[in-house]
Parts: structure tokens; C-alpha cells; sequence
């Protein structure tokens, strides 16, 4: 994946940084403003699920029927179960998708959690059941292979494309992981194309535990190397601990570290769980293309990858599923 984040300066463009992303394309960077997070994040944050969204409008419910709406500015205005809790706007659309305030998430906590305690006061105490409900299915880690057979990604100076080292890693992550008991779905197996909503999709119909997006990385100046982990900007805590864990687990490669760094790519800012982004290497740099399409070395960042997750997967909580929810994920891949 070629990423990039423009720099401007007042007198033009500023000389290359190496330790910077590519400044002359992107991966389908969303530019919202400072301080924003788009719904899908914010639904994270409130522990409730993106019933609805657009450029207009979008909501949000939790499993007590508490639902939080939107409206897109000129008018701004967000409610909970029909009050309204804010009016100053700041929700806009970038792209097709709505991005608020972060501001906005402390008055719609408050508000929903009077109505939960309201809630909790007049329902009566359930009758304790006669037996145990059947273990429900633990939340699945959703591998994404970046690119696909129509979106090849980067081409190496070695004439490799993106979508052929992506693949391998993220099939080998998964077995990994499923080699651990850890319930896996990958958004592809295949070169057959897959947009980058469906990607994200699939992890929210799973009620996804963690989303890890695996790429490759290319740059204009070919001395660029080394490994990195995005996070959507204004990240929750439990992403930032995803791409802490799989960066410090990287080192094992040799290769530089570039760091966790922020950026809107779209399948992290339309996820609804902790996710990550994960660039393997530059396929630009002789040395690291060399080294990306050697079998030993795809293993040897699978096996890293696989082990950042399982250790951010003791930090974070995982979140509940259904049944209905994992089979419906399985079945869109």
C-alpha cells in the first residue's frame, strides 16, 4: 500500500523525510478534521452498534434500546432516545461517511447513562434460569489482506505486487492463530476484488474482537524501509495497545521501526473495534523487496503479527457476539 499524509508549508513542499509516508499517493485516506472521529469509531467507544449511516444522518443503538442519532451540519445536532444533547454542530460528512467531535462523546455518555439507570429501575428482576444458556461463540480476530486481484497495490523494483505478499502473510497469520484456539475471518483468501467497505463490513457483522490490515509499502525514495502500524487519528486505547504489541513483537524482523503512527485510512475509521494497519516493509527498497518475497521472511512477520495480536488480545475485553452475527460474517467470506 502506497500511504501518504501531505505536507504543506507556507513557502511549498518540504524536502523528503525519509521517515515519512509517500507524499504523492495514498490509500484512500479520509481528511477529516482535527479532534473527529468518524460513527463507527465513536460506536466503539460507546460500547453500541452503527444501526444506520450516511452522509445525512446516522445511528447508533445499544442492547437496552437506547439509540443516539445524528444529523449532518448546517444542522449538527445529535439526540439520545429522542433528547437533544448537542447543538454545535462540528458533524460533517468526509466522503460518504459522518465524522463528529470527539467533544460529543462525554454529553451522550451522560445521557445514556441516565436513561440505562432509568431503565434499570423499572424493569423487574429476571426469574433465574433452570439451566445454563449454550456458550456463545467467542468474538472472532478479523485478518485483512490489503489489495486484491483488481487493486494490485505497489509494484516492487523487483516487478512483485502488494497483493502477493499480503496474502501469504495474512493466510499464515490466521493458521497461526487458529493454531492458538483464536477464532479467525479473513476479508479474502483470494485475488477475487473486494472493496474497502465490504472489508470493514465484515469485521462489524462479526462484532469483530481486533481488525489487523495487513500491507506493503512503497515510497519515492527508494533508501525509505522498515516496518510502521497505523491507528485511526484520536485512537481509542485498546487500538493504540493493538499497535503497540504488534510493533514491539516486529523487532524480531531486524528491520527499522517507523513507529505507530495516525492516519484515517478507511477500513480503520469504519470498524467498530480495535484495529490496526500494519505496513510489512518497502517494496521501493531493493534490500526489503528482496527480502518480502522470500518465503522464511513472510513466515517470520506472520509470526510476529500473530504474536502482537494474541498479546493485545489479554489487554483488550473482547465484546460479546451472536451466533447469527459470526455466521453472517462467515458467510459474506
Amino acid at each position: 500500500m502506497v500511504s501518504a499524509v501531505a505536507l504543506a508549508t507556507a513557502g511549498g513542499c518540504e524536502a523528503w523525510d525519509p521517515w515519512a509516508p509517500d507524499h504523492t499517493a495514498h490509500h484512500d485516506v479520509l481528511l477529516a478534521p482535527y479532534g473527529s472521529v468518524s460513527i463507527y469509531q465513536l460506536a466503539w467507544r460507546l460500547d453500541m452498534e452503527v444501526v444506520s449511516a450516511d452522509v445525512d444522518r446516522a445511528a447508533l443503538r445499544d442492547g437496552r434500546a437506547n439509540t443516539v442519532r445524528f444529523t449532518s451540519d448546517p444542522d449538527g445536532q445529535v439526540y439520545v432516545n429522542g433528547q437533544s444533547v448537542w447543538r454545535d454542530g462540528g458533524i460533517a460528512p468526509i466522503g460518504e461517511l459522518l465524522f463528529v467531535p470527539l467533544e460529543i462523546e462525554n454529553p451522550i455518555r451522560r445521557a445514556l447513562a441516565s436513561a440505562r439507570r432509568r431503565r434499570r429501575a423499572t424493569q423487574p428482576k429476571p426469574s433465574p434460569p433452570r439451566r445454563l444458556p449454550p456458550a456463545e461463540p467467542s468474538p472472532p480476530v478479523v485478518i485483512d489482506a490489503g489489495q486484491d486481484g483488481k487493486n494490485v497495490g505497489a509494484r516492487g523494483v523487483n516487478g512483485v505486487l502488494e497483493k502477493d505478499i499480503n496474502l501469504p502473510v495474512a493466510l499464515e497469520v490466521a493458521r497461526l492463530l487458529r493454531s492458538r484456539n483464536v477464532p479467525v475471518i479473513l476479508t479474502r483468501s483470494d485475488d477475487a476484488p473486494l472493496g474497502l467497505n465490504e472489508r470493514a463490513a465484515i469485521a462489524n457483522r462479526a462484532r469483530a474482537r481486533l481488525f489487523v490490515s495487513i500491507h506493503s509499502n512503497s515510497a519515492e525514495n527508494s533508501s525509505a524501509n522498515g516496518y510502521e502500524v497505523f491507528t485511526a487519528r484520536n485512537p481509542d486505547s485498546a487500538s493504540v495497545a493493538l499497535a503497540e504489541a504488534i510493533l514491539q513483537e516486529m523487532a524480531v524482523t531486524g528491520a527499522a521501526n517507523r513507529g505507530v503512527r495516525e492516519a484515517n485510512f478507511r477500513v480503520l475509521v469504519r470498524t467498530t473495534c480495535p484495529s490496526a494497519l500494519v505496513e510489512l516493509g518497502f517494496l521501493s527498497n531493493s534490500h526489503e523487496a528482496a527480502l518480502l518475497v522470500r518465503d522464511s521472511y513472510q513466515r517470520l512477520l506472520a509470526a510476529a503479527v500473530a504474536k502482537g495480536i494474541v498479546r493485545a488480545m489479554a489487554t483488550i475485553p473482547p465484546r460479546r457476539p451472536t451466533g447469527n452475527n459470526l455466521d453472517a460474517a462467515r458467510a459474506g467470506r
